[in-house]
């Protein structure tokens, strides 16, 4: 079984709207992806195209949570809805609303909800009658 190796030119034309996310960045981000996804021959993905696949979504997803997107989305740093603000003495809470906790951190982006979507297959339990 083969394990996923960074192609950055594949990464920006899946998704250009990290263009502000430089190349030396990148292969931190994959790592990072690595880290939530395994990417070796034990990995449950075992279909290497789709692995990249999945892996470039967290990268994405990542990268939208650090750096934002070109357009200036994301990048806040922030996790959780905004569920309250002020303007004098600045203040502001946020919160995760009613999304269930093991999936929360995913819902911050786009790019978290495809992957974590995609990924349902893999958190599913298998029966197999006696």
């Amino acid at each position: 079984m083969a394990i996923v190796v960074l192609n950055i030119t594949k990464f920006r034309a899946m998704f250009p709207e990290f263009s502000n996310v430089t190349d030396e960045q990148l292969p931190y981000l994959f790592e990072q992806a690595t880290d939530y996804l395994n990417n070796s021959e034990f990995s449950l993905v075992d279909d290497v195209i789709k692995r990249e696949r999945l892996l470039y979504m967290l990268m994405a997803h990542l990268a939208y949570m650090r750096f934002g997107d070109d357009k200036g989305n994301g990048g806040a740093g922030i996790v959780g809805r905004l569920a309250s603000a002020s303007e004098g003495s600045a203040s502001a809470s946020f919160d995760a609303g009613t999304v269930e906790f093991r999936y929360m951190w995913y819902t911050q982006s786009p790019h978290g909800m495809d992957f974590w979507q995609a990924t349902k297959v893999y958190r599913m339990a298998n029966y197999y009658p006696g």
